[in-house]
């Protein structure tokens, strides 16, 4: 099996990776900061959301209302969303359906990714979780395709170093890095190191960058003290607290939901940020999480633990509040470096916020959404998703960047086409009275980060002061 690049290093360093057959990870050499080609000082970033879909071809040069959305990445200087379908072509496909997925197997064409190139994407996640759908060798085969048209994927590798390090894009306007993680997926996505045995290494394992959070009830003393008598020997001991079954509990102020980062597994990230904001001129940082600040559990499947249930829709999933942890991770991935922080999962909008003159955009809804017109879906797991309108919402953000500032922020509706159809999933510009609603909804939501939006015609506008 051909060999293939996993990322493209600023400057013509390349992480080159080998085929399946091999699975050997060469060292990536240090890269210097680059600087900018002269005159360049200004850089155009478009985002977009989820990619599920479509189920049919992306074509620009047919679809005049996806083309207008198209522009929005091909005149940018980079494009980037979250690449959730696996894409390879199934015939000669050697893997297998893995066990455990997301929810679902989202499969797209290989030549699904030359058309994302010629929409505009030139870097992508594919930390999320669906990537190991048809397990590692979907996996790799979906890093190779990508890798082939051009289009730079982060989140995920044949380690775990190589899935949760920076990648790169190397543009006329400088260096682009991006570290991308997911908190949202199935146990069997997560990559992993060579293990020893007889004297002799195993291969690493293929898969994506993972945040491990857990939620805990927080019960006031008296109440956290009941609980615990009442259940008896089924209160495992944990610390300050006690878990049952996979829920854990800790005495707080008042009853409340809470979660939690494993601590190796955020410093590693933070750690990946500084090491980007060393290399390049502009870093991004992404994350797939479900998680939000909703409490209401989704109802249970028989026979199905909940870390599974949770690696295709957490509790609450459409509110549009993030989930604790978020907004600390958020907060300290600028502290460290990065420049824009996006995340993606849910498939509604939420708000957006400047902090410290960095943009955290708290859900980028999707910009694919193909379902072929269901609005009930049956997950694997035996759950059922109802698909709701809000899921058909979405915006793409374009941040201008001089000399190294954010200045403003152009935000663009769209709208997905929900029926079944030959357009089915895709975007198009919301204009008039639906576009005025998804930017009054964005007010709305950006409203509680002190993040104000102008509405001028059909776009809303961000102005970053310095």
């Amino acid at each position: 099996m051909p060999g293939f690049d996993q990322i493209s290093i600023a400057r013509g360093c390349r992480l080159a990776i080998a085929g399946l057959g091999g699975l050997l990870v060469a060292a990536a050499p240090a890269l210097a900061r680059s600087v900018p080609a002269e005159g360049s000082a200004t850089i155009r970033v478009a985002l977009g959301g989820d990619l599920i879909g479509p189920l049919h071809p992306m074509n620009r040069l047919t679809d005049r209302a996806f083309a207008e959305v198209a522009e929005l990445f091909r005149t940018a200087d980079i494009g980037f969303a979250n690449q959730e379908n696996s894409v390879f072509d199934l015939k000669g496909f050697m893997g297998y359906p893995a066990a455990e997925n997301g929810g679902g197997q989202p499969l797209r064409y290989a030549s699904h990714a030359r058309d994302m190139k010629d929409m505009g994407l030139s870097l992508v996640s594919v930390a999320n979780n669906h990537a190991t759908d048809f397990g590692p060798e979907g996996l790799t085969a979906t890093l190779r395709n990508l890798s082939a048209a051009g289009i730079v994927a982060g989140g995920a590798g044949l380690s775990d170093v190589a899935a949760r390090g920076p990648v790169y894009v190397d543009s006329p306007k400088g260096a682009v890095a991006l570290v991308a993680t997911a908190s949202t997926f199935p146990p069997l996505a997560v990559a992993g190191s060579a293990i020893e045995r007889h004297g002799i290494s195993s291969q690493t394992r293929p898969g994506i960058s993972s945040l491990h959070v857990r939620k805990v009830r927080l019960l006031p003393r008296r109440q956290f003290e009941a609980v615990r008598q009442a259940v008896g020997p089924l209160a495992l001991p944990e610390g300050d607290g006690f878990r049952i079954d996979d829920q854990l509990f800790r005495p707080g102020p008042a009853a409340a939901m809470h979660w939690e980062m494993k601590p190796d597994d955020r410093d590693a990230l933070l750690a990946a940020v500084g090491e980007a904001r060393q290399r390049a001129d502009l870093v991004m940082f992404s994350i797939h999480a479900h998680e939000t600040a909703g409490d209401a559990e989704a109802p249970t499947v028989p026979f199905n633990p909940m870390v599974l249930q949770r690696a295709n829709e957490a509790a609450s999933p459409n509110d549009p509040r993030p989930a604790n942890f978020q907004v600390e991770l958020f907060h300290s991935v600028v502290d460290r470096g990065a420049d824009i922080v996006a995340r993606h999962g849910p498939h509604i909008i939420a708000g957006i916020e400047i902090f410290k003159g960095k943009p955290i955009f708290y859900g980028l809804g999707s910009l694919f959404l193909d379902f072929g017109g269901d609005r009930i879906l049956d997950a694997p797991s035996g759950e059922k998703i109802y698909v709701p309108d809000s899921w058909f919402d979405g915006f793409v953000p374009i941040c201008t960047f001089v000399a190294g500032r954010l200045e403003r922020i152009d935000l663009y509706p769209i709208t997905l086409e929900s029926h079944a159809g030959e357009r089915s999933g895709s975007p198009s510009l919301a204009h008039g009275d639906h576009a005025h609603a998804i930017l009054q909804t964005l007010k709305k939501l950006s409203a509680p980060f002190g993040t104000e939006i102008e509405i001028v015609g059909d776009i809303g506008v961000i102005t970053v002061r310095a």
